[in-house]
C-alpha cells in the first residue's frame, strides 16, 4: 500500500522507506497545526483530558461536598456570585466547576474504555470474517445484522436495567451494542486487501495464518481503523450522557455531565447554569471529536489528502 503503516516489529512507520516513530508524530503534528479548525478541537480536547488526568489537584472543591447555605449561587460575574465558587453552585450546594472537572474524568474514562473493548471485539472478528469468508463470515456477519436490527439505546436500557447501573456495567452495554460498526467495516476492507500482493507473499515464505492477519493486514488497517475509533468516541461520550440523564447510568455522589443536567433540569428556570455548562462541555468535546476524526480521515486517505492540501501546495509555488 502506499498510505504509511506501523511495523510492530521494528517499532517504525513505513512510507516506502523507514520512518521513525518520533519523525512520523512530528509530521502528524505539523499537518495538524496547518489546519487551524482541526489544531482547535484538538487543543480543546488536550485540556479536558489534562484537567481530567489532575482532577484532583486543580478541583478547587470536593464535588461531593455539601453545603446548602452556599446552594445556587451564580456564576461569579452575575450578580450574588463569587470567586469562590466561579461557574456557581448547585441545589445542594456543590461547586460546578468541580463536579465538570469530575464528570469529564468518568465520560472520557467511559469513552475511551469503551472504544477499546468494542474495537477490539468487533476488529478481531471482521479481521476473521474478511481474511477466510465462507462459512465463518456468512456466521459473524449474520449475528452483525441480528445485533443490528435491535435499537441500540432500547437495548442498553434493557441490559443496564438488568444488571445495574454502574462505570463497569455501562462500559459492557456500550461495548456490546457498539462492536458491530468496527467488524462491519473491518470486514469489508479485509475482503478487499485478502488478494494483495504482500498477503500472498507473506503465504508464499510460509506464515501462518494468526500472522497474516495480525502482523499484516491489521496495521494496513490502521488509518480507517483510528478515524472510526474516533468517531465512535463521539458516539459514546454522548451515549453515556444520554444514559446517566435517563438515570441509568452514572450514579449519584459520582459525578458526570449527563448526571448532572439530570439533577439539574428541574431547575432550569431558576439556575440554568445546572444545566447549561455540562451541556456545553458534552457539545463541544463531541464536536471536537468530530473535527479530529475529519482531520485525521483527511490526512490518512490518499484522495482527501490531495484534495484538501494539493490545493494549497500548488497555490503556494
Amino acid at each position: 500500500m502506499q498510505s504509511g503503516t506501523f511495523v510492530a516489529e521494528r517499532g517504525e512507520f513505513t512510507t516506502g522507506g523507514r520512518w521513525p516513530a518520533w519523525r512520523a508524530v512530528s509530521s502528524l503534528l505539523g499537518q495538524l497545526v496547518q489546519d487551524r479548525v482541526a489544531l482547535a478541537g484538538a487543543t480543546f480536547l488536550f485540556i479536558v483530558l489534562l484537567t481530567s488526568l489532575f482532577a484532583p489537584y486543580i478541583a478547587p472543591h470536593d464535588p461531593t461536598v455539601q453545603d446548602i447555605t452556599h446552594r445556587l449561587k451564580p456564576p461569579f460575574w452575575l450578580p450574588g456570585g463569587s470567586r469562590e465558587y466561579l461557574l456557581g453552585t448547585d441545589q445542594l450546594g456543590r461547586d460546578i466547576l468541580s463536579r465538570m472537572i469530575y464528570g469529564g474524568r468518568v465520560s472520557l474514562m467511559v469513552g475511551f474504555f469503551t472504544v477499546l473493548c468494542a474495537g477490539g471485539v468487533g476488529t478481531t472478528l471482521g479481521l476473521i470474517a474478511g481474511y477466510y469468508g465462507g462459512r465463518i463470515d456468512n456466521i459473524i456477519m449474520r449475528l452483525v445484522d441480528v445485533q443490528t436490527a435491535f435499537p441500540g439505546l432500547l437495548m442498553a436500557l434493557a441490559i443496564i436495567t438488568m444488571i445495574g447501573p454502574s462505570v463497569r456495567n455501562i462500559i459492557i452495554v456500550l461495548t456490546i451494542n457498539g462492536w458491530m460498526v468496527y467488524a462491519r467495516m473491518i470486514r469489508g476492507t479485509s475482503l478487499a486487501m485478502r488478494q494483495s500482493l504482500f498477503i500472498d507473499a507473506a503465504r508464499v515464505v510460509g506464515a501462518s495464518d494468526r500472522r497474516i492477519i495480525f502482523l499484516h493486514l491489521l496495521p494496513n488497517l490502521a488509518s480507517p481503523l483510528i478515524t472510526l475509533g474516533t468517531l465512535e468516541l463521539a458516539r459514546v461520550i454522548l451515549a453515556e450522557a444520554v444514559l446517566s440523564f435517563l438515570g441509568l447510568g452514572i450514579q449519584p455522589p459520582a459525578s458526570s455531565w449527563g448526571l448532572m443536567i439530570n439533577e439539574g433540569h428541574t431547575y432550569i428556570t431558576l439556575a440554568w447554569w445546572l444545566v447549561t455548562f455540562p451541556g456545553a462541555a458534552i457539545a463541544l468535546t463531541v464536536l471536537s471529536v468530530n473535527l479530529v476524526a475529519t482531520w485525521l480521515r483527511a490526512i490518512t486517505d490518499p484522495l482527501q489528502r490531495e484534495l484538501q492540501y494539493g490545493a494549497g501546495r500548488r497555490r503556494g509555488r
